[in-house]
């Protein structure tokens, strides 16, 4: 095996955002593994921290809250400023992995819930990727990709806004893809189902069983089942697919 086959993001960085919770920690751990300087953004320093001592010089943390403008703006010119000073590899992929999931009906959804889920489901993906495709297109190569919802495509009982607020991110995958493709950046998703994670930690007994007799394989998913599917459509091994939503969901049946 050469070694841009163990290591096929040597000399490449990506930008991860959420990646203190359970699948930005296996993306991250699987970049690094597979040879990438990770930029890891997050809203906790302590969480920051702990990913910095475990994987070292190739984790570059950024402490900012991805709903505000201008703390993403200047992540940005913190991350463009180590690599111009030779810190860190050119900046090759982002993904919007940053997400939040309140559940409720529509008759007592409030505007404020509203308004949370679209500002980091869709808002701020949507700033993630105007940033980092300017970067991006200097060099006339990138691969993004923004993690979605089963949810967002079929619909869940309770989740509207939540649903809503992915199904953006998911027609804003797709536009991209056509208008980004002429510069070189790749854009696609993944669709995570049931995943084993903090946001579906309160699943249990029978609503966790009920959940789990409309998976085909009869299983919650894990996080670096997810974190695989993310890296593929990241490598070059997808080169010739983009504006594509990739299901990882067991079969998941609406």
């Amino acid at each position: 095996m050469s070694a841009s086959d163990s290591q096929p993001f040597h000399q490449t960085s990506v930008l991860v955002t959420g990646v203190t919770g359970g699948i930005g920690h296996a993306l991250v751990s699987t970049l690094v593994d597979a040879g990438a300087t990770v930029f890891g953004a997050a809203r906790g320093n302590s969480g920051l921290e702990a990913l910095q001592s475990q994987f070292g010089r190739q984790f570059h943390p950024l402490c900012y809250d991805v709903t505000d403008e201008s703390a993403v703006k200047e992540a940005f010119r913190q991350l463009q400023k180590q690599v111009s000073d030779g810190l860190a590899p050119p900046l090759y992929g982002l993904v919007n992995n940053a997400g939040v999931m309140l559940e409720s009906p529509l008759s007592v959804t409030s505007m404020d819930k509203l308004k949370q889920q679209l500002n980091v489901n869709f808002l701020a993906p949507y700033q993630h990727m105007q940033l980092a495709s300017r970067l991006m297109s200097r060099l006339r190569r990138g691969s993004i990709v923004n993690v979605v919802s089963r949810g967002g495509q079929s619909g869940s009982n309770g989740m509207s806004a939540y649903a809503a607020s992915k199904a953006a991110l998911e027609g804003a995958t797709k536009s991209l893809a056509k208008e980004l493709a002429p510069v070189g950046i790749r854009v696609n998703a993944v669709a995570p189902g049931f995943i084993e994670t903090a946001l579906t930690s309160h699943y249990e007994g029978d609503a966790r069983h009920q959940v789990l007799n409309r998976i085909v394989q009869r299983r919650a998913g894990t996080p670096q089942e997810v974190a695989e599917a993310v890296v593929y459509l990241l490598s070059a091994k997808s080169a010739y697919t983009t504006g594509h939503v990739l299901p990882v969901d067991g079969m998941f049946s609406p």
